[in-house]
């Protein structure tokens, strides 16, 4: 049995592939397996897949016929793991020179349910960056699951994520603990599960990973309907998780906290469905309403299961989907002859961007801090800096009006001190919080 199983789900990424592999192999540990799960892939990623398996002993394929999305083949491969420990690498990123060294270090030694490390982002030009936040080793010295969750709970910025935790696989299999499957946003069900129900835990504090945004081509670069219904599904499931684990205090606050992410993800494309998509999601609403009508603590699920309890599930949505656009353009009223920036990108800001422009109003563009995101387009629109906002002459400030599209309030704030700094007066911008 080895120590490691690292799963690779994989699926046309030609053009990433032998960074990923080779960035395993290259490594001077050697206790590990490597499964790749070929997701029906279009392009040379199968037969890549298959080059390194011939190469390599501790390296086996899996060619699916039918993609599944990223959860499902990672279901798969966890089904033909042996490791003790499991790790799930997306194939567009790699890791760090001898990490897997140190990783292993840390497992023989500790022993965790959960290992969490450190990563590095290196982004394609255009994709949105992240940077990681440190965090505290001496929290995680202490051996106390619920001090450890408490502290990982309340990191305002943290970003988890499958590929940041090693996971022992006998808890995964116990826990019951697999990936939603049909859907994105499989990692938002996975991670709180996962954090929630260990028991202990250890920290890599130096960067093993290295996360590659993409600015196309990827899962999370795409947003469709799927994603949308996916994040209504998700934060069904999580609600139902919570109801039945009837968790309290931390944990309970950070599974509330990812239900109202999700809703906010969700409230940003509803301008977007069509009829049989509404009817596809007042289904999924009026079989779920038992665990959507429990949570009274979160503002977004109160106005969607508002209109829902009053007009039904199909009107309740519509209505819904009115307000989300309604609330957006009130935001702008009188402002017509305005010239409108969005701040920053993502989906926040894309789907303000869009319920304007369709309702006829002149966005010129987004800003953004990124220096990815610096000069690309998004949508069709430019993205640059906020500080281009000191090139502009006196008439042409006059004109402009920002709408801050985010979800954390607090974030907002400081963009908009932002906005006062590069000389914007107070009634030049908003917030718009999902």
């Amino acid at each position: 049995m080895p120590l490691l199983s690292i799963i690779v789900p994989v699926y046309n990424v030609e053009n990433y592939l032998d960074e990923c592999l080779l960035s395993i192999v290259n490594q001077a540990f050697r206790d590990y397996e490597v499964i790749l799960v070929n997701n029906a892939s279009k392009d040379n990623s199968g037969k890549i897949c298959d080059e390194y398996a011939l190469k390599y002993d501790n390296i086996k394929v899996i060619h699916l016929e039918v993609n599944i999305l990223p959860g499902g083949a990672r279901n798969v491969g966890l089904q033909h793991a042996t490791g003790q420990y499991i790790h799930f690498c997306d194939s567009d990123d790699y890791y760090v020179e001898e990490s897997l060294s140190r990783i292993s270090d840390i497992l023989i030694t500790y022993s965790p349910t959960v290992l969490f490390g450190q990563f590095n982002c290196v982004p394609e030009k255009g994709a949105f960056f992240t940077n990681d936040v440190p965090l505290d080793p001496e929290v995680f010295k202490q051996n106390d699951a619920d001090q450890v969750v408490n502290y990982l709970f309340n990191m305002p910025f943290l970003l988890a994520t499958p590929w940041r935790v090693i996971t022992k696989r006998e808890f995964l299999i116990s826990e019951n603990l697999r990936f939603v499957e049909g859907y994105f946003a499989e990692d938002e069900e996975w991670i709180p599960k996962v954090l929630c129900s260990a028991d202990s835990f250890a920290l890599c504090s130096v960067p093993f990973y290295c996360y590659r945004p993409r600015a196309t081509g990827s899962y999370t670069a795409t947003k469709t309907y799927l994603h949308s219904k996916s994040h209504l599904m998700v934060a069904v499931n999580l609600l139902r998780f919570l109801s039945e684990k009837k968790y309290d205090g931390d944990r309970r606050n950070f599974i509330l906290t990812r239900v109202k992410f999700l809703l906010g993800l969700f409230a940003t494309r509803c301008d977007t469905f069509d009829k049989n998509q509404m009817h596809e999601l007042a289904y999924i609403i009026e079989s779920n309403k038992d665990i959507l009508s429990v949570s009274g603590e979160i503002s977004e699920l109160d106005e969607l299961v508002g209109f829902i309890n009053r007009y039904g599930p199909y009107m309740g949505l519509c209505l819904y989907r009115t307000f989300v656009v309604e609330y957006t353009l009130e935001l702008v009223f009188g402002k017509e002859d305005k010239d409108i920036y969005i701040f920053p990108t993502g989906y926040n800001g894309e789907g303000t961007a869009r319920m304007l422009l369709n309702a006829g109003y002149n966005v010129k563009g987004f800003f953004d801090n990124s220096s990815v995101k610096n000069g690309c387009l998004v949508d069709g629109l430019l993205v640059n800096y906020p500080s281009v906002l000191k090139e502009f002459q006196k008439d042409k400030l006059s004109q402009i009006n920002v709408i801050v599209s985010i979800q954390r309030r607090e974030t907002s704030l400081l963009l908009m001190e932002q906005l006062r700094e590069l000389g914007l007066d107070d009634s030049q911008f908003t917030a718009r919080i999902y």
